[in-house]
């Protein structure tokens, strides 16, 4: 368990002031854009930063204002940070040598836990010459050696192409399994987070904006700044108005019935609830003219963007459109069910703190 109650911690204009609880054995992702706290929050915890307020505390203990090495947090910074005058034995077995581990047992759980991370191979190799995934999996190795109560991870797969990226979490998640530990683990990439979280953390300008599964901040999030971040499409807004008794929002000459205050609203629709409609849709869908602007394949998925008043983007499965029929410019009709819009805050939570 890792408990984050108020903490602040301010260096220059900036302050980063939260509370954050994550489960004993939860893979927790801290997700955000560049500046927004995340490497921060990390370092507090692992007591490189002193904050100024609140209480850190790692499985049951508190280590607010304990030193750093005897806080038993394993920790993997954005570069790795490995010792290049080490070999791979030497960096993966550090900790062990700091803590007077005999010989024997140092080299039996070195060569054990690079066998996990698939390095065994390279233990008597220098870190100079190793590939950006070979790097990431003795640093991980490092971090996990002397068995830490929590894993902080930073940015651990920036810096790796796709191929390599999706190996190196497969990696990081069984070694979290089999070590039953909180993981702390900082990305900006959405689809690396859905790679790994259980739960993540939207963070913008040293607070918490959000907390929930992927699917959950993907289905309803907050407000417009969560769905931006999360590149989510169809983001509009429209003005909320009672037109013959109906509440309804309009946006240009189009009047979709919701139930809406009468003021400026936000309003999201999930791309997934769109389809294409044929002219003998159920009556309950709203419907969209307007031609083609785009028509890719997405794996299964078919992503077609439309322009018109309303410029929808629709994910399909490929099996129920005709991808040779939906042709650049070519009229076409889309249509979304009531559940598909879900509104957005406005962000008054947010304003002063950019």
């Amino acid at each position: 368990m890792i408990r984050i109650d108020g903490l602040r911690y301010q260096i220059g204009n900036f302050d980063l002031d939260l509370s954050l609880d994550i489960g004993n054995e939860e893979y927790f992702v801290l997700f955000g854009i560049t500046g927004c706290g995340k490497t921060s929050l990390l370092e507090c915890i692992c007591g490189l930063r002193l904050a100024s307020a609140g209480r850190v505390i790692v499985a049951g203990v508190d280590v607010t204002h304990a030193e750093p090495r005897s806080r038993n947090i394993g920790y993997v910074p954005q570069d790795g940070a490995l010792f290049t005058h080490l070999s791979v034995r030497e960096n993966i077995g550090f900790a062990l040598s700091v803590m007077g581990a005999a010989r024997s047992e140092k080299d039996r759980v070195v060569r054990e836990l690079a066998g996990k991370l698939g390095i065994e191979h390279l233990l008597d190799r220098p870190i100079a010459g190793l590939s950006g995934g070979e790097r990431q999996r003795v640093a991980l190795g490092r971090a996990l050696v002397g068995q830490p109560r929590a894993l902080l991870l930073d940015e651990p797969v920036c810096a790796l192409d796709e191929f390599t990226r999706d190996a190196v979490c497969r990696t990081i998640i069984q070694l979290h399994r089999e070590a039953r530990i909180p993981v702390l683990h900082v990305c900006h990439s959405f689809e690396e987070a859905r790679l790994v979280a259980d739960r993540m953390a939207v963070m913008r300008d040293g607070r918490i904006v959000q907390v929930g599964t992927p699917d959950e901040l993907t289905t309803a999030p907050r407000d417009g700044y969560v769905a931006r971040i999360l590149r989510l499409e169809n983001v509009f807004m429209g003005q909320g108005v009672r037109q013959n008794g109906t509440l309804g929002v309009r946006i240009a000459n189009l009047l979709i019935p919701l139930d809406v205050p009468e003021q400026q609203v936000q309003f999201l629709v999930h791309p997934w609830d769109v389809s294409v409609c044929s002219g003998q849709e159920n009556a309950n869908l709203f419907v969209v003219e307007g031609t083609v602007s785009e028509c890719s394949r997405l794996g299964a998925v078919v992503r077609i963007r439309m322009n018109g008043a309303l410029p929808l983007t629709a994910h399909i499965p490929r099996g129920q459109v005709d991808v040779a029929a939906v042709k650049f410019g070519s009229p076409i009709r889309l249509g979304f069910p009531p559940k598909a819009v879900h509104l957005l805050g406005f962000e008054e939570h947010l304003k002063g703190k950019d």
